[in-house]
């Protein structure tokens, strides 16, 4: 019997629709911080559920119910962050008799915990059919900067559709890119909530995305073994795998304290020697139907008897720029990109002066590493112009596609 997993193929004229659900609960009247209890999204869960997901919920899953509507629903289980020590998903039962607009929370102990949420059914219909092979979702925050090289390469190794979930952005993220084709924004302003984020995008992808990968968007995905990432899953996968692992090469920032204005894969081309050049985690692309929430921030959990497997750094691997210029890696911290510091940073460093722990990243980062530049270069070629005003533009430019134009 064939173990191979086999790709299905569905009628031409089945449409689906173009954008994911707007998050209307995105837009908050009111001011808040990570202490305040606040229920502020949903999304679909099995047949009969959804989830709901917040922020600083503490206390004891006895003493917490659903409430949807006006209608108390028993609460089937509770998700903790990966991180922080509260609640931040909620799977109830779903009653028949909501209506458009009615709220969506829960009851901690005797308490209503305040809520944005609100029930848009359209949220709880299946697709039924997934529209796109294989998708990237990442989050970002005031990385603007980044998003053209990220789009156009993993656009051209086989990537259908990418998603950004935009935490909070003030550097003009969504007016630059908003009409860029299969790349779609949502408005994500929750601080502390990526690990949210991701199993927002699990449950709203499984219908639309046969495979999903998500990862940060400073990693591009390197298939050594073809010239696609999409031909790459479709080799490894079998009947029983439904996520596979990309280990992550960490290129070094090489002591730059200006930062250039060309792209980040011909700028970072050192890195430390094997095997301390890589990551101590991965990133995943995984088939949405076959996990369970909650995301566990780039891995998924899948249901039984599902398997996961890492690739060889022969087949493919992705190549991290997480250690970037120091001003880039400074506002990184100082904002973060959560929404919350980082660091509680000292009067001794600030944008123009490095802290010595910046420095020591980059510490036996002597071995130059062309290879993925290199691969990259075949696929997009790079021209630094100059606009009218004398900015830096960087040129994207392909045998197969128009010429595409970033200024910065």
């Amino acid at each position: 019997m064939n173990n191979r997993f086999v790709l299905i193929k569905y009628r031409p004229d089945y449409e689906l629709p173009e954008k994911m659900p707007i998050v209307h609960e995105a837009f908050l009247d009111f001011s808040w911080n990570d202490t305040i209890e606040l229920i502020y999204t949903s999304a679909p869960g099995p047949s009969g559920f959804m989830w709901l997901f917040g922020q600083a919920i503490v206390g004891q899953t006895k003493d917490m119910f659903c409430l949807l509507g006006y209608q108390r629903t028993r609460m089937k289980e509770a998700k903790k962050s990966n991180i922080f020590n509260n609640y931040v998903g909620f799977l109830c039962h779903l009653p028949r008799e909501l209506e458009f607009g009615d709220r969506l929370t829960i009851m901690n102990g005797e308490k209503i915990v305040n809520s944005v949420a609100r029930y848009n059914p359209q949220h709880y219909q299946a697709i039924g059919k997934p529209r796109y092979f294989l998708c990237f979702v990442t989050t970002i925050r005031n990385m603007a900067y980044l998003v053209d090289e990220w789009y156009e390469y993993h656009r051209r190794v086989g990537f259908d559709h990418l998603i950004i979930y935009d935490n909070n952005s003030t550097d003009g993220l969504t007016t630059l890119f908003t009409n860029r084709a299969d790349l779609e924004i949502i408005r994500w302003p929750w601080r502390r909530s990526q690990n949210q984020a991701y199993t927002h995008a699990l449950l709203f992808t499984r219908d639309r995305c046969i495979w999903t990968l998500m990862s940060d968007l400073d990693v591009f995905i390197f298939p050594r073994s073809s010239n696609s990432v999409r031909s790459v899953i479709e080799n490894q996968a079998r009947s029983d795998i439904a996520q596979i692992s990309f280990k992550l090469l960490r290129m070094s920032h090489e002591n730059l304290v200006n930062c250039t204005n060309g792209s980040i894969t011909e700028t970072y081309i050192h890195r430390k020697r094997l095997p301390d050049a890589w990551d101590k985690s991965s990133s995943a692309a995984f088939i949405p139907s076959l996990a369970i929430p909650m995301h566990r921030i780039h891995e998924a959990q899948l249901l039984k008897p599902y398997k996961s497997i890492v690739l060889s750094s022969d087949v493919a691997y992705g190549v991290h720029y997480s250690d970037r210029c120091w001003k880039q890696y400074f506002l990184q911290k100082i904002v973060g990109r959560t929404g919350v510091k980082d660091w509680i940073v000292p009067k001794t460093i600030n944008i123009f002066r490095p802290n010595e722990s910046w420095r020591k990243l980059s510490k036996g980062a002597t071995i130059k590493d062309i290879e993925f530049r290199d691969f990259k270069r075949l696929t997009i070629i790079y021209k630094p112009k100059l606009s009218p005003l004398g900015t830096p533009i960087l040129h994207l430019e392909n045998s197969t596609s128009k010429s595409t134009f970033l200024e910065y």
